[in-house]
């Protein structure tokens, strides 16, 4: 479970901050490189097209969080 939410922040972080590399976003979170980063938002991606209930998830806590990273 810890992976799958280390996979959500990573899916998040490409998504809304802007100006912030693969690599960036890997070190940050967990010291993973730039193909792990792009692995896990290939998961999340395909997860959120099979499973509603994911989706929803997803865009839930986006809701809650696109605003302060903006």
């Amino acid at each position: 479970q810890i992976v799958q939410a280390r996979q959500i922040a990573m899916y998040i972080s490409r998504n809304h901050i802007e100006n912030c590399s693969l690599s960036t976003i890997g070190m940050e979170l967990g010291g993973k490189d730039h193909a792990t980063v792009l692995h896990a938002c290939t998961t999340v991606s395909d997860l959120m097209s099979t499973d509603r209930t994911f989706k929803q998830y997803i865009t839930d806590i986006e809701k809650m969080l696109v605003p302060v990273v903006k």
